[in-house]
């Protein structure tokens, strides 16, 4: 079976929507805001992508960039690439697949399973989608604690997927009501307009550094899963 016979869409055929689409996964001991992380981890990058649940096979590995280096997403080819960061207990994953506009939400899968396998881990997963009107976005942010959220819906509109609540994600986190509200997160905020990248980083920060500057991350090539091409397929073209 080629890469490509999953497809409808031919390799070459403009893409015609823009996103981004970050899953992270912190394992302890968490290095917290101010900690050092390791250099990448080239084998552990490939073990993750090969593991990653929207991924059947790593058809070829395209080398290292800079994490911080944007990937183009302009032709049907390039779904197919994903980038993984390894840099000691934290590890992330940039993949088109992340994203869904049909009846799935593959964040919310992936980042699921990630806690079955890794159920002391800290997940903080982010993917938006810019479209005619109303943008996409979904979030979803797990602590070994128990707390966990998730949240999908179009700016703007009244109806929201939501699971688990604002205020229990704060408290595991150890976010103070000041800290939160420095950045505009706002727990009596309805979904449609609340600050939910700002809940993200918040979150991630809390475990984490957040400066990616001068780390490094591998570029694969992938076949994705046929659940995977069916959703990318209704998200990323016009339909």
């Amino acid at each position: 079976m080629s890469d490509e016979s999953l497809w409808d869409h031919p390799s070459d055929e403009p893409v015609e929507r823009h996103g981004e689409f970050t899953l992270t996964v912190v394992h302890p001991p968490f290095p917290g805001p101010d900690g050092v992380l390791g250099a990448h981890d080239e084998a552990r990058a490939r073990t993750f992508a090969e593991a990653f649940g929207t991924v059947h096979q790593v058809l070829d590995q395209q080398g290292t960039i800079p994490v911080t280096e944007f990937i183009d997403v302009d032709a049907r080819a390039d779904l197919d690439v994903i980038r993984v960061g390894c840099w000691g207990g934290v590890t992330e994953i940039n993949d088109p697949a992340l994203i869904s506009l049909s009846e799935r939400f593959p964040i919310q899968e992936q980042a699921e399973a990630l806690a079955d396998r890794h159920p002391d881990a800290v997940i903080v997963a982010a993917a938006e989608m810019d479209l005619p009107g109303a943008d996409y976005g979904t979030w979803k942010i797990v602590h070994p604690d128990g707390a966990r959220i998730f949240v999908a819906g179009f700016s703007g509109e009244e109806d929201w997927d939501v699971e688990g609540e604002v205020t229990a994600v704060l408290d595991a986190f150890g976010i103070t009501p000041e800290r939160a509200a420095a950045v505009g997160v706002d727990p009596a905020q309805p979904p449609r307009s609340f600050a939910w990248d700002a809940l993200a980083r918040l979150a991630l920060k809390a475990v984490s550094p957040t400066d990616r500057r001068g780390l490094m991350a591998s570029v694969f090539r992938v076949r994705h899963t046929e659940d995977a091409v069916v959703a990318m397929e209704d998200t990323w073209f016009e339909r």
